[in-house]
């Protein structure tokens, strides 16, 4: 006497021609904006990769004094360059009067905003950089100043000589990955990791 035979474990093609269906259409959805995602990643990480190399360059070559300057604020997530009209020295105490002034002074017409030795240059970017939406720096360092900063403004500083301010920046991305870009002081050249550190970890 024969057994009936049960239902068959597979998939009948018309089943796996639905699943393909369905994961295509998932595919086409999401696909664009994740490749989107990855493209802005990268421009964003590259940005930092062409200035560091550029402005050590340019600081030695002119003899004068670059810094990249940042805005952590939560309606502007942006960063630009600027150059002084000498070889100047860093005072920490300074920077941060100058971070104070600024803040005081943000909703105050231009002419009444302090006066810095730096300006804005439009050497290798034309205008300011802004994060994509749903990117934030998380944290500027620097191991020269000994500061860590989270909110208005930070700088990292490239200097005549050829040398760079010790820094570490950390950037979140839409899906709060912290991405850390490590400018090597001596070299210019940039190295990124894909996760949150901090100065001191890189020490050890």
């Amino acid at each position: 006497m024969h057994k009936s035979k049960g239902p068959s474990p597979g998939f009948s093609l018309l089943e796996m021609a639905i699943v393909l269906s369905i994961i295509g259409a998932i595919i086409g959805l999401l696909g664009p904006n994740l490749f989107d995602r990855k493209a802005e990643t990268r421009k964003v990480l590259r940005d930092f990769m062409i200035a560091g190399k550029d402005l050590k360059g340019r600081a030695k070559l002119g003899g004068v004094t670059y810094r990249l300057a940042f805005q952590l604020d939560p309606k502007e997530q942006s960063w630009w360059v600027e150059k002084s009209s000498s070889a100047t020295v860093i005072d920490k105490k300074k920077l941060e009067d100058e971070r104070e002034k600024t803040k005081d002074n943000e909703n105050s017409d231009e002419k009444d905003k302090p006066k810095s030795e730096f300006q804005p240059d439009v050497g290798i970017f034309k205008r300011k950089q802004t994060l994509p939406k749903g990117y934030s720096f998380k944290q500027i360092e620097s191991g020269t100043q000994d500061v860590i900063v989270t909110e208005g403004l930070a700088y990292i500083h490239f200097f005549p000589q050829g040398l760079i301010e010790t820094s570490a920046i950390q950037i979140e991305d839409p899906k709060k990955n912290i991405w850390t870009i490590i400018i090597n002081p001596i070299t210019g050249q940039t190295d990124v990791i894909p996760e949150a550190k901090i100065l001191k970890d890189l020490a050890r």
